[in-house]
């Protein structure tokens, strides 16, 4: 085992950059194969509607999970990507593009700014997130969540060189974008604001914050935030809160399943029990080995929430924070700004976090991992693998199947080609 560590240790560079590498080929592979449902399908018209007609740009988009329309930068971003391509396709490989982009320059990120001593740990959370099931899924379709990527990074970017002007316009004005996006990025704002002005109040560094780009970028993105509130104003009385939402802690529960890759029922909902867990298959027989990989990854999660308890008690204790798990201030710092302040906002407002909220947090769920098992680069490198196994898994089974009809995947674009072809003659121009 000791010597398992130290060849990981020698070469975790490299494997990190063959993680990437095969977290670019995952994202691109089998394009064909997206979710392809009604609410795909009203993205790619609408957003070919705004790409041909112009302005005035809609205030709203597609309708929210809570039954109010999203704000409308959401459609403005897929309106984008439709300038460039007319076809379902080529908008979903775009998506495909953003996010590998996004992965890539978290890459030059790390290398370009955090210390090489404390490289590892950032370096392996981006590993996990290179080859994590649900981070693929939502890098993988037309749909909201996989727009948030490039907005983590810019808010995150922004956030990290705040005491410059440029850095705190970025922040200012990316975050308050991301929730033009998608509505949790309002919580990040709201969340990430009062815990930095917090944290630096803490460590006498509140004034050293470009206070004025901050609130400059806020207010360039207020503008569209305030045309979406005039117009949907009337149903904001709505909201997705319930006593669930204060008594059960979800975000939590979603952070910890995304970060170990184990939630893939949220796509496959009963097959996820009744079929997938039977993969792969070997010569048509069933080999059941997802049932010890999901083990082995639930076993790991529980490991790190105790990990997690350990250190707080040894940090107590001590009063030393260099002492618990985590020995990167800045890791540290974005861990608790999303624990305390993204999660402490949806706990308060008793929200029903659902899955497709957690993309918000990209990548801090992985680095979070990454940094509770700093020490054990080898259960790391075991994390990664199994995390692997099952995307790999997951794709070969939509691409054998056609998608998953009895669930929330649904039937693949490419099942589904030939009706939306059909469907296309009977259309106006400006979809053909």
């Amino acid at each position: 085992m000791d010597a398992l560590k130290r060849w990981v240790n020698q070469y975790y560079f490299q494997i990190v950059l063959f993680c990437l590498v095969l977290g670019t080929i995952l994202r691109f592979l089998w394009p064909e194969d997206m979710e392809w449902k009604s609410e795909e399908l009203w993205m790619f018209e609408e957003a070919h509607r705004v790409a041909q007609g112009g302005f005035p740009l809609p205030p709203g988009g597609i309708m929210s999970s809570v039954g109010i329309p999203n704000p409308g930068m959401s459609l403005w971003c897929f309106a984008l990507i439709a300038k460039f391509t007319t076809t379902p396709i080529g908008m979903v490989q775009g998506i495909m593009f953003l996010n590998v982009v996004v992965l890539w320059c978290f890459f030059g990120f790390i290398v370009w700014q955090i210390p090489r001593m404390q490289q590892s740990i950032w370096l392996w959370g981006l590993a996990i997130a290179s080859v994590n099931p649900i981070a693929i899924i939502f890098s993988r379709k037309i749909w909201i969540p996989d727009l948030l990527a490039p907005f983590c990074l810019l808010c995150f970017l922004g956030h990290s060189f705040r005491q410059k002007f440029w850095g705190a316009f970025l922040w200012g004005c990316f975050s308050l974008c991301s929730g033009q996006i998608h509505m949790s990025g309002l919580f990040l704002t709201v969340g990430l604001t009062l815990w930095t002005i917090w944290h630096d109040w803490r460590d006498k560094q509140l004034k050293k914050i470009a206070w004025s780009g901050w609130f400059l970028g806020s207010v360039v993105a207020s503008v569209p935030l305030i045309y979406w509130l005039i117009d949907a104003h009337s149903q904001l009385q709505r909201s997705a809160s319930s006593i669930v939402g204060l008594l059960v802690p979800k975000f939590y529960m979603q952070w910890l399943t995304t970060a170990i890759g184990v939630n893939l029922s949220i796509s496959l909902k009963q097959t996820f029990w009744s079929d997938f867990l039977q993969e792969p298959r070997f010569l048509g027989m069933s080999t059941y080995l997802m049932i010890p990989v999901h083990a082995f990854l639930l076993c790991i999660g529980l490991w790190s929430l105790y990990q997690m308890w350990q250190n707080c008690r040894i940090s107590r204790r001590n009063q030393k924070i260099e002492q618990a798990t985590i020995p990167n201030s800045s890791i540290k710092d974005y861990i608790q700004a999303l624990g305390f302040g993204l999660g402490g906002i949806f706990t308060i407002t008793a929200t029903d976090v659902i899955p497709h909220y957690v993309p918000i947090t990209f990548p801090f769920p992985f680095l979070w991992l990454a940094n509770i098992h700093h020490r054990r680069p080898h259960i790391l490198l075991l994390i990664v693998l199994m995390q692997l196994w099952i995307s790999i898994t997951f794709l070969q089974f939509i691409h054998d199947n056609d998608g998953c009809e009895n669930c929330d995947y649904g039937r693949t674009y490419r099942s589904n080609k030939v009706e939306f072809q059909s469907y296309l003659k009977t259309t106006p121009e400006i979809f053909r």
